[in-house]
């Protein structure tokens, strides 16, 4: 489980057995006198999670907690000129999620150059390595492999 999951659990947590605590007090308020102190502690308790709850969900609500996605960058060689990124998500798409797609081209005459990058989860893109390498799209063997990282520059 994440770190910031749990601190959140933990924060509920805490946030009900004080809340449980603060409320024996409080009975006396609104006239529960006659209800016995474990009762009161375990109504407490419960109104205390609600509180908790309802403050955790909003929480999450105001900043969503996203989980680490992996992403692997994959070069794609031989693809045919006349490809385009709708049909190279479609393709990839169904080996997994693929978050972006870069065709390159030619800088002075803007054509393609018959190669691109797809970034997408990395499961997904080790599967589209082993389903789409050597797989023909649009009169074309594809070339799918595992794209060079850059080398990170120190300034």
């Amino acid at each position: 489980m994440s770190a910031n999951i749990v601190k959140l659990l933990l924060i509920a947590i805490i946030l009900t057995v004080i809340l449980a605590f603060a409320g024996l007090p409080l009975f006396s308020l609104i006239n529960l006198e006659t209800v016995a102190n474990h009762q009161q502690f375990a109504w407490g308790m419960g109104a205390g999670a609600l509180i908790a709850s309802l403050l955790t969900g909003i929480i999450l609500l105001i900043k969503p907690y996203q989980l680490p996605i992996h992403k692997q960058t994959l070069f794609i060689g031989n693809l045919a000129f006349k490809s385009s990124e709708r049909e190279l998500r479609k393709l990839f798409g169904q080996c997994g999620e693929v978050f972006t797609i870069r065709l390159m081209t030619d800088k002075v005459t803007r054509k393609p150059r018959g190669y691109g990058f797809i970034e997408m989860e990395k499961n997904g893109a080790k599967r589209a390595i082993a389903e789409l390498n050597e797989h023909e799209f649009m009169g074309r063997d594809l070339r799918v492999s595992l794209a060079n990282e850059p080398a990170k520059q120190d300034n």
